[in-house]
């Protein structure tokens, strides 16, 4: 089965991302892009598990023949998703915004899953580095409302939401569970015409309509589930 993949580059920690839109939700990063490319049938494996997972029916993709449609070199920013691919600016039927916000649930079930499995308390950092866990649900919970919050404008009580997480400390789960609520309360709202706008915002910015927005808190939270399940075989 082809995929289309996306590359992102540049000098910035001389890593590359790689985006499948195709497969909302599936990226990964290499430190080159020759790597990354390497890596994209098994990132797309692991996704297609996933949904697999959760009942999600999907064809056999084997052989997964990953093809590079597009690749970004941005000199100031690199792992920040500033690339808009073709089919970010195409109107998002409300049946598919459905399926995207059911893989969310999904998607949240295995980053929460993966945070409560943590040998460590949450607020502690590892010793390898990096951010505690703790802090890694609170970064995911507040991209996602600015994803949302930049696309649809904001949501009221949004500050008291991620006040809530980060008090919660090392027991964050009714926090979380009440922001994803209200998250998933205002996408159950999508208008028509929300669905089908694109807003251009000139160059070196990203476009903003709800099928980036969609795809991009996917492929965050992903990320950081993987980056919490790595730490689980470390």
């Amino acid at each position: 089965m082809r995929f289309d993949i996306y590359l992102e580059s540049g000098p910035q920690r001389r890593r590359t991302w790689i985006y499948v839109p195709g497969l909302p939700g599936c990226s990964t990063v290499s430190p080159t892009s020759d790597a990354a490319v390497e890596a994209a049938a098994s990132a797309i494996r692991e996704r297609i598990d996933f949904l697999r997972r959760h009942g999600e029916a999907w064809p056999d993709p084997e052989p997964i023949e990953p093809v590079v449609a597009g690749h970004v070199i941005e000199r100031k920013f690199l792992g920040f998703a500033q690339g808009t691919f073709p089919g970010d600016r195409e109107p998002m039927p409300r049946d598919e915004a459905a399926r995207g916000l059911r893989w969310a649930g999904w998607s949240r079930e295995e980053l929460i899953a993966a945070a409560r499995a943590q040998v460590l308390p949450l607020s502690e950092k590892p010793a390898t580095g990096g951010r505690s866990a703790a802090a890694i649900l609170s970064h995911v919970a507040e991209s996602e409302w600015s994803y949302v919050g930049s696309t649809l404008g904001s949501i009221p009580g949004g500050g008291a939401v991620m006040a809530a997480i980060e008090r919660a400390g090392d027991e964050p789960w009714a926090a979380l569970a009440a922001e994803r609520d209200a998250l998933m309360a205002r996408l159950q709202r999508l208008t028509p015409e929300e669905l089908s706008r694109v807003v251009e915002r000139g160059e070196g910015k990203p476009a903003r309509s709800v099928r980036r927005m969609l795809r991009r808190l996917l492929e965050h939270e992903w990320e950081h589930t993987l980056e919490l399940r790595s730490r689980l075989d470390g």
